[in-house]
């Protein structure tokens, strides 16, 4: 029999590692910026009380101070709902925020500002969360505000602003550096975990969380809209198939060689699946496939396909050749939830398993 390359990390594993774009995610960046501008306005305020604090008119500080509160309020308590904003939004958003940062070093001192420490906090926010797109413009943009008091100031250079502020826009640079390369290494370790978590190691296709969580995000799509994103009408198969007689492959040829049959079986189907289609192990050798687009006659194509690729070839001596039976459910014609067609699949495999005669075949090997 030939022996097919099994192909691992194939299967469709949608990895949501930290910095992704997903709502929570993003509101979770709303709420952290919300701190921030919460906490920057109360310092602001607080300092200008302080002896000694450089800043123009008391009450117009007060009021910026107020203002820039009432906005880090209305993110932390989801006033304005970042969720329903793209990263891309958001960090637009933040590029246009940057200069009221700005604005209020002017207010508190220009080159002596008490404000233009707390810079540091954006730019952590931003190297952080954003992707490195995002974060370096943003970071540019910091340390362009951050030295704003050259062109205003004309204390600035007596004040020794300028090596302060060399030595400021290096760090700034320095720290985004370490940040994206820290962010970059967080990333991929995730990535890793949750492919590990969510692969059979046996065969390379997803596991049974990974089955649930697809299948649980492809009926999601078809019954709950998200934002202005309508339902999606295409239909959805799922295809449950079983190996035939694989206790019985055990029992006479040992586990080593049963594995061999699962990791061949799995490759054959593999070979006649489409890019978009998600085959994962739910069992020990019970495979499930979701087929997004597929309706009732292409399920059934498919199904035949799988079976014929997977039946394929010659034995070798003392191998047994590879046999499935192979059921399917179509959303929404034979159930609208998880159960149902999970069900509906699993009885169509097992009157096919009935009906198959090779079954018989596979099982007098």
């Amino acid at each position: 029999m030939q022996r097919l390359p099994i192909q691992f990390g194939v299967f469709k594993h949608k990895a949501r590692a930290a910095f992704a774009e997903a709502p929570d995610e993003r509101a979770r960046m709303g709420r952290i910026s919300g701190v921030l501008w919460m906490c920057a306005a109360t310092i602001g305020i607080v300092d200008v009380f302080l002896p000694g604090s450089d800043h123009l008119s008391t009450p117009l500080v007060l009021a910026v101070g107020a203002a820039i509160f009432l906005y880090g309020l209305a993110s932390v308590t989801g006033w304005i709902p970042w969720e329903k904003a793209s990263m891309n939004a958001l960090a637009l958003g933040m590029m246009l925020t940057i200069p009221v940062a700005g604005f209020t070093i002017y207010l508190t001192g220009g080159s002596l500002s008490f404000i233009e420490p707390l810079l540091v906090c954006s730019l952590l926010y931003a190297a952080f969360f954003f992707p490195e797109r995002w974060a370096w413009p943003l970071a540019i943009e910091l340390v362009l505000v951050a030295g704003a008091p050259l062109l205003y100031d004309p204390d600035a250079i007596s004040n020794a602003f300028l090596p302060r502020y060399l030595g400021l826009a290096v760090g700034f640079l320095a720290a985004t550096w370490v940040m994206t390369g820290l962010k970059k290494r967080l990333v991929a370790a995730e990535v890793r975990q949750r492919e590990f978590a969510h692969r059979d190691p046996l065969t390379g296709v997803g596991n049974r969380r990974h089955f649930d969580l697809t299948m649980k995000e492809e009926l999601e799509k078809r019954t709950r809209p998200f934002g202005r994103r309508g339902l999606d009408p295409s239909p959805l198969a799922l295809l449950i198939l079983d190996l035939d007689d694989f206790k019985g492959v055990n029992d006479r040829h040992g586990h080593q060689v049963g594995d061999a049959v699962l990791q061949e079986a799995t490759a054959r189907a593999l070979s006649v699946l489409r890019s978009t289609d998600t085959m994962a192990r739910i069992g020990g050798d019970e495979f499930a496939i979701i087929a997004p687009g597929a309706h009732g006659e292409g399920a059934a194509r498919m199904a035949d396909s799988i079976r014929d690729a997977v039946g394929a070839g010659e034995p070798e001596e003392g191998f047994p050749a590879p046999s499935t039976s192979v059921g399917w459910a179509v959303f929404p014609d034979d159930g609208q939830d998880f159960e149902t067609l999970m069900r509906s699949a699993d009885d169509h495999m097992l009157r096919s398993k009935r009906s198959d005669p090779r079954r018989e075949a596979s099982a007098a090997l």
